[in-house]
């Protein structure tokens, strides 16, 4: 056998074996995570890992059974038992844990914090980009769209990418007022 062939074998061969674990941050990808037993465990492993490492619930700050469904509610839409299930399961064994306590800075200082839901629910919407034109921008990475919202009005508007799974990323916006992103 030449060496090149060998090497093109070898090269196949450690391909295939690392093709078999799930890498980082895929999405869906899972590494071996056993949640606790209970009402509700079947369903929100097959619920939550159809879009996310379960991770993200064992090793977050949890929420109470309140808490837990204005999360879901950010991501999907559930029917009223499953939901219902699903936030007393995750309220149950992933309660709020204990939190750094709150720093109070001194100063006359107002803030106001306004959070508004975007139309494609699940879509992992995120690198916001505040426009010159007053309006605010976000990528729809899981559903190929970028959004604008005119805070002034509420009025959102998504747009599609026209490519296929570009997941975009990244924001920004030229000197004519475009906003262009990177795709992932």
């Amino acid at each position: 056998m030449s060496k090149r062939l060998f090497g093109l074998l070898a090269v196949g061969i450690v391909v295939s074996i690392l093709s078999a674990f799930p890498v980082r941050g895929q999405r869906g990808g899972q590494a071996a995570i056993v949640l606790p037993d209970g009402n509700g465990k079947e369903m929100v492993t097959a619920l939550c890992s159809s879009c996310h490492n379960l991770n993200m619930i064992t090793t977050g700050w949890g929420y109470d059974k309140k808490g837990w469904d204005e999360i879901i509610l950010s991501m999907m839409i559930l029917p009223a038992e499953t939901r219902e299930v699903v936030t007393t399961y995750l309220g149950t064994h992933f309660a709020a844990k204990t939190r750094p306590a709150t720093v109070v800075v001194p100063g006359n200082v107002s803030v106001e914090i306004k959070e508004w839901v975007v139309p494609s629910l699940g879509s992992r919407p995120h690198d916001p980009l505040a426009a010159s034109d007053g309006s605010l921008w976000w990528t729809g990475m899981w559903s190929n769209k970028l959004g604008r919202l005119d805070p002034k009005t509420g009025a959102m508007k998504e747009f599609s990418m026209k490519t296929e799974g570009s997941g975009p990323h990244g924001l920004t916006e030229d000197k004519d007022g475009n906003i262009w992103y990177t795709g992932n």
